[in-house]
């Protein structure tokens, strides 16, 4: 079919990797329109030691439900992205763990749980703000990031041109 799954192993990486997303087909799909999802929707990872916690924020709109093993967060009137790394957070990520049910790779949590997690209470342009730093620094750190590569490709240059002489 032409419907993504989003499964706990899609957003492991904090992000929906949609090439590695299996499909279902239309009439699955239709069946289960209730976990249906839309841009700007949080996907939270419910199961699983290593992976409960994880999220994905959706960044545009495609034909996609998700699995029982997470869950769709849809806020309103807060900045999507502002949440996102919220739930990233340590703290949130503590909430998560002092809070999921069962043992060994067999831990859950619920829902209802998740909804009474406190929510930062922060006017929305004060959450763009944040955002808008944060995002100057990811950028920050990405242009490290390539730095790093382009000198390490030096590095190896330099040592396999010493290995061939």
């Amino acid at each position: 079919g032409d419907c993504c799954y989003i499964s706990m192993a899609n957003i492991k990486n904090w992000c929906f990797d949609e090439e590695s997303a299996k499909s279902v087909s239309p009439h699955y799909s239709q069946k289960n329109i209730n976990k249906s999802v839309k841009k700007h929707d949080i996907i939270l990872a419910r199961s699983g030691e290593g992976t409960i916690g994880k999220v994905a924020l959706l960044n545009k709109n495609f034909d996609a439900i998700f699995c029982d093993f997470t869950m769709r967060i849809r806020l309103q009137n807060y900045n999507p992205l502002f949440a996102y790394y919220y739930f990233r957070t340590d703290f949130f990520q503590y909430l998560v763990e002092i809070n999921k049910k069962g043992l060994g790779n067999n831990t859950n949590i619920f829902p209802s749980q998740i909804q009474e997690f406190p929510l930062l209470d922060t006017p929305l342009p004060r959450q763009q703000k944040i955002v808008d730093e944060i995002k100057t620094a990811l950028d920050k750190q990405e242009h490290i990031r390539k730095k790093i590569e382009t000198e390490r490709a030096k590095i190896d240059d330099i040592i396999e041109k010493a290995i061939t002489q």
